[in-house]
């Protein structure tokens, strides 16, 4: 009985380390696991950058549309809606229509901008993430 306790606890006292397989298994899990979750992280930001553009878009054209219920047309550039425009009186004006200068879109590029006095409409767009005008990424997407 003895003889068979102490092979027991010399098998033990062998196995005391992972093999190299089994630490590269290991290692192969996590970084499948790893890959999984950067490609998670990287859809949901750019899905809350598309979702930050249309906010701004649509925080913008109203700034215009307050802006042209005011003067009697919309601003010539999007920088008349927080700073008082040349030429005009601050009663004339009735602005600051925004709070802080309009910055970029969350890519870091200019909004366009394209007033249409005639038409009483006012189109502000992003390029989206490409940077390229008329494309499926634009933000709003172009009417279709």
């Amino acid at each position: 009985m003895r003889s068979s306790l102490t092979r027991r606890s010399h098998r033990s006292a062998q196995r005391r380390g992972f093999t190299l397989l089994e630490l590269l298994l290991v290692m192969a899990i996590l970084v499948v696991l790893a890959s999984l979750a950067t490609v998670a992280v990287v859809n949901l930001q750019g899905s809350s950058l598309q979702k930050a553009a249309q906010i701004q878009v649509e925080t913008l054209k109203r700034a215009c549309t307050m802006y042209k219920l005011s003067v009697g047309s919309f601003p010539r550039n999007l920088n008349d809606l927080h700073a008082l425009p040349s030429g005009m009186t601050p009663a004339q004006w009735g602005g600051p229509y925004l709070e802080e200068p309009v910055g970029n879109d969350p890519w870091n590029r200019p909004y366009n901008y394209a007033p249409d006095n005639v038409a009483q409409t006012v189109r502000i767009t992003s390029n989206g993430p490409d940077g390229q005008r008329n494309t499926s990424d634009d933000v709003p997407q172009a009417d279709g």
